[in-house]
């Protein structure tokens, strides 16, 4: 080929590239512009699933790593206990954890009250979505840089799987063989694995009562059980990093707020109890269940032995294990809460 022809080919060739590059930049240009125009096309997929039933305990743990991978920057998953059946007890954090103030959220004390676990988890996940922007007026990277919120989204993960499975979805063989003969029905269990329910374990006004079984027993003494001993370390851990400013406690059912206190609460907490039942409800709809209680549940152990503020929300409005379709509407009543809740003290 001559000197000549060299050149003219080594042109065409050289044309032919910059036509490519600039049809290249062209689609990037017109990428771009598509992606600008339709923003939900570059959102991530959601992770938490409210299309079924059962959200046990393996979609669960799956759901905490996937959070935590996705959003790391703004959350930590914590390991904070283990159950009898050797199941992890979770904690998550939003936010600062060196914040001077925190905010604990706990769910699933009862077993069968699984759909408060989803609520929570779909909470995290939809705070971390909008991380930087506003939800109802509020922004989360905001609120929660100032008030660290601490949700443990599922305190009785081993009633769980009894109430989802029945019995045998318990591991460990003396458990099992021992919650057989305690009777009543595995859908709508209540305790943890040992029969003890861990809604009346704590150490406020204990006092030994029931039997081992589905729901009602206190447990041998105040904080026999792996869960509520958890727990409780978890509050004691995070009171020296900084003040807890309150805790909300899920359980189902019946759409009520149990937010008054008695005489023996000291006037910090009522009122500051007060401002929280009063943002609840404003946001839910919920009405005020009628007393309180001086058990040794747990809400009376936060508001009197530990003088913290404290609301219990019931989600659901049948019966329980709720349904999968009374979620959405869950949902519309709580999405805003945590957020508006640790807004309180910000």
């Amino acid at each position: 080929m001559s000197r000549d022809n060299t050149r003219k080919t080594g042109r065409v060739v050289e044309r032919a590239g910059h036509r490519h590059i600039v049809k290249g930049l062209g689609m990037i240009f017109l990428c771009a512009i598509f992606l600008m125009l339709n923003p939900v096309c570059v959102q991530a997929k959601n992770i938490v699933a409210t299309n079924h039933q059962k959200y046990d305990y393996k979609e669960y743990v799956e759901d905490l790593k996937q959070l935590e991978n996705r959003y790391g920057k703004h959350c930590k998953v914590n390991v904070i206990g283990e159950t009898a059946d050797k199941r992890n007890l979770y904690e998550v954090v939003l936010g600062n954890p060196e914040a001077k103030k925190h905010l604990i959220v706990i769910a699933n004390l009862h077993a069968r009250e699984y759909m408060t676990t989803l609520l929570c988890m779909k909470q995290i996940e939809y705070y971390l979505q909008n991380y930087n922007k506003e939800i109802a007026g509020k922004k989360p990277a905001v609120v929660f840089d100032r008030v660290a919120v601490h949700i443990v989204p599922s305190c009785n993960p081993d009633g769980t799987a009894i109430s989802q499975y029945g019995f045998n979805a318990i591991r460990n063989k003396t458990l099992r063989r021992k919650l057989k003969k305690m009777g009543g029905y595995a859908t709508t269990w209540k305790a943890n694995a040992r029969g003890v329910d861990l809604n009346q374990n704590w150490g406020y006004k204990f006092k030994k009562s029931g039997k081992a079984g589905s729901s009602g027993y206190t447990g041998t003494k105040a904080a026999s059980e792996k869960e509520t001993k958890a727990i409780i370390a978890m509050v004691n851990g995070i009171s020296e990093q900084g003040k807890i400013v309150g805790v909300v406690s899920y359980h189902a059912m019946g759409s009520i707020i149990f937010g008054k206190c008695a005489d023996s609460a000291t006037s910090s907490v009522k009122k500051k109890t007060q401002k929280m039942y009063q943002t609840a409800h404003k946001i839910t709809g919920y009405s005020l269940y009628g007393s309180s209680s001086s058990r040794c549940q747990s809400r009376e152990y936060f508001l009197y032995k530990k003088k913290i503020p404290c609301i219990t929300l019931e989600i659901g409005r049948t019966t329980c294990p709720v349904p999968q379709s009374q979620f959405p509407t869950v949902w519309k009543e709580n999405k805003e809460l945590v957020l508006k809740e640790a807004a309180l003290f910000y």
